[in-house]
């Protein structure tokens, strides 16, 4: 390759001074001329291509390795896959099978239907018979602050509003509460064969036991039901009822006032009719304890609250006795002790004497009180504490303690 002479032409009469700037630019422009690199050796080359070879092995080394880990990677998450579709599989074959038990079949209920409650979750593993570990007065004792109150439901009662079959009849089984606070069992009625309980007509009610604690009602409340009548005389046991009624939570109402609702369950040989209250921003009132101190009690007791006066019995001397000595006292026992009461209402308890005292209406129970009426304590809701108070009635004093909580999860 010829050398690359870089010619300037310098015009003609040119003086010194001109040859001398022609001369330093061709020295300034030297560094931009590329030198041309000497050929490689073949030893240069031979080395060179012997890298290269190297590379090349050490990149197809690493996609080989590279390719093995993804195809594990891809049978791992295969492998995976096929476990979750197995236990997918599993579990939902232990759901159908879980809700197989809960169907039940009856021309009143247009066919199949569910008789217990179906919409829990993890209905593979929910336990139906499992009893609510709460209890009352959670928060009697524990200062909340300011919480907003939810609503609450009082059960009055639970009566054989229509029967296939002719009254008298002896009934046991159970009635059961789920709420919000947990979906486990509160039991409101709840007898076995040995104890059934004589339904005479469809004017008396079941004598109910519970709740132990305050039903929310923030989600559905369900009631579950599951009667039977006694045989009679060597006959065989009968079913009177058995599903399930959902009582609305609070998405689907709207509640500016406590309100009176009844739900109807037509299954079996009868319809089966719940009447109940909603309270609004409710609190929970546990009596926990009513002691006469002096004289004599006969008679029943009755709660409800000021705006609404159907009865919750709490105690019928004509069902229930004195069952034990307290404090230089004897304690009355109560069938149900747990009414929950709207924070802006009163709370009344009702000493009756006689039937005079009480109006029965298909199911419920009105109370009937004049405002002089010495037989009654009108108590004040409380977020928490204690209440304890004395009612005289003639000669006999009866010491009733009140303790409220609110109902939170």
């Amino acid at each position: 390759m010829e050398d690359c002479i870089l010619s300037v032409p310098v015009p003609a009469g040119a003086s010194g001074s001109a040859m001398k700037d022609v001369t330093n630019l061709i020295a300034g422009l030297e560094p931009f001329v590329e030198e041309e690199e000497p050929e490689p050796s073949a030893e240069e080359r031979k080395r060179m291509f012997q890298k290269q070879q190297e590379i090349s092995r050490q990149i197809k080394a690493e996609k080989r390795l590279l390719n093995r880990d993804l195809a594990a990677e891809l049978r791992e998450r295969q492998k995976k896959a096929k476990e979750d579709l197995a236990r997918r599989q599993e579990r939902r074959a232990l759901e159908l099978q879980a809700e197989q038990k809960l169907l039940d079949f009856d021309p009143k209920q247009g066919g199949a239907y569910y008789s217990r409650l179906n919409l829990v979750y993890d209905i593979a593993n929910f336990d139906h018979d499992e009893e609510s570990p709460l209890g009352p007065m959670r928060f009697t004792d524990v200062d909340m602050g300011d919480i907003k109150l939810c609503a609450a439901l009082n059960i009055l009662s639970v009566k054989i509003a229509s029967l296939d079959v002719d009254f008298p009849i002896l009934v046991y089984g159970k009635v059961i509460a789920r709420d919000s606070l947990d979906q486990r069992c509160v039991y409101l009625f709840k007898r076995d064969k040995d104890d059934s309980q004589l339904i005479n007509s469809k004017d008396e009610t079941l004598i109910l036991t519970g709740p132990k604690r305050g039903l929310a009602l923030i989600s559905s409340t369900y009631i579950e039901i599951d009667l039977k009548i006694r045989g009679h005389q060597g006959q065989v046991d009968r079913e009177l009822s058995k599903g399930v009624l959902e009582i609305q939570g609070m998405a689907r109402r709207v509640l500016k006032k406590c309100e009176l609702e009844s739900r109807s369950l037509a299954t079996r040989l009868s319809t089966v009719a719940v009447i109940y209250s909603v309270v609004k921003s409710a609190v929970e009132a546990t009596i926990f304890s009513i002691t006469v101190l002096e004289g004599e009690f006969n008679g029943a007791i009755y709660a409800f609250t000021s705006s609404m006066r159907n009865g919750i019995l709490l105690h019928d001397s004509k069902l229930l006795h004195h069952v034990r000595i307290k404090n230089n006292g004897r304690l009355i026992e109560l069938v149900r002790n747990v009414v929950t009461v709207c924070l802006k209402e009163k709370l009344i308890l009702a000493f009756l004497s006689g039937s005079c005292d009480c109006q029965h209406d298909d199911g419920i129970t009105q109370v009937i009180l004049t405002p002089t009426r010495r037989g009654w304590l009108e108590l004040t809701p409380k977020l928490n504490g204690r209440d304890k108070m004395i009612v005289t009635l003639g000669v006999t004093k009866i010491r009733v303690e009140v303790a409220w909580s609110i109902i939170y999860y």
